[in-house]
């Protein structure tokens, strides 16, 4: 039974352990620290370009930037929603630090 579903999905399974391996070498080699602060740069861009529009505009500008910036072939398996989610996270804590000096969800 368990060979039957490695063999009808090997593709899925290989392709699958290859975003794991890629995320596990992003992560070693701190790639993700790289991406994170070409986020914060371009947050700050967009605040400066787009001072007196809504808040959407800007953050669909950073999410669009930053998804051109990850590589082509990564972005099969890293979703524009993925990043979203992750460009939120990251401001959130952007915005929690500069409250205070520390990251408390004191903001």
């Amino acid at each position: 039974m368990f060979l039957d579903f490695i063999s009808r999905n090997w593709l899925v399974l290989l392709a699958l352990a290859g975003v794991v391996a890629y995320i596990i070498y992003l992560t070693i080699t701190k790639q993700w620290v790289k991406v994170r602060e070409f986020a914060y740069q371009t947050m700050l861009l967009a605040e400066r370009t787009f001072a007196n529009q809504d808040g959407e505009i800007k953050f669909d500008f950073v999410v669009r930037i930053v998804y051109k910036y990850l590589p082509s072939w990564f972005k099969m398996f890293f979703t524009e929603e993925h990043l979203r989610r992750l460009i939120q996270e990251w401001y959130d804590l952007a915005k929690d630090f500069l409250d205070d000096g520390q990251i408390n969800s004191s903001s």
